[in-house]
């Protein structure tokens, strides 16, 4: 697994996170999809100790996803999502986050490069980008209802 330099920034002129403010669904650029999809999260916590946590996520899209977390994380630092049933890694910076109650946060997380296929979805949303869907196998035996034998 790489490491994640969580000292630095991350780059480019990226807005912060701000406590409870998420981007209206209008102005969404990749609609979410409802999964849960076992991940680790590497970050480091607003009083500067490294913080690993397992968590799923909530929703995910071509460009992030948003986890529930027990450890409060620091949006000004890079983070690192592992998706663990497959054990790719992807670096990330903190796009949104809110107190859900004393023990829990809510953060989303954006890509540092959109990543589609990180995810692992079989059939993305129509407003992923098409190429990087998951094509059907050109060697597969096409759906042939005559093929089943006949009806009875």
């Amino acid at each position: 697994m790489a490491t994640l330099d969580i000292r630095g920034g991350v780059p480019g002129n990226q807005p912060r996170a701000a406590e409870g403010e998420a981007r209206p669904a209008s102005n969404r650029r990749s609609s979410r999809v409802m999964i849960d999809i076992p991940v680790t999260v590497f970050g480091r916590s607003p009083d500067g100790k490294i913080l690993t946590e397992n968590a799923t996520t909530l929703t995910v899209n071509a460009h992030g996803g948003l986890v529930s977390l027990k450890t409060d994380i620091d949006v000004q630092e890079p983070a690192l999502l592992v998706h663990t049933k497959v054990g790719t890694e992807i670096r990330c910076r903190v796009a949104f986050r809110k107190k859900i109650d004393k023990e829990r946060f809510e953060i989303g997380f954006e890509f540092i490069e959109p990543n589609p296929t990180f995810w692992g979805i079989n059939f993305p949303p129509e407003d992923w980008n098409p190429a990087d869907r998951k094509r059907a196998d050109p060697l597969s035996k096409p759906n042939d209802p005559a093929a089943k034998g006949p009806k009875r």
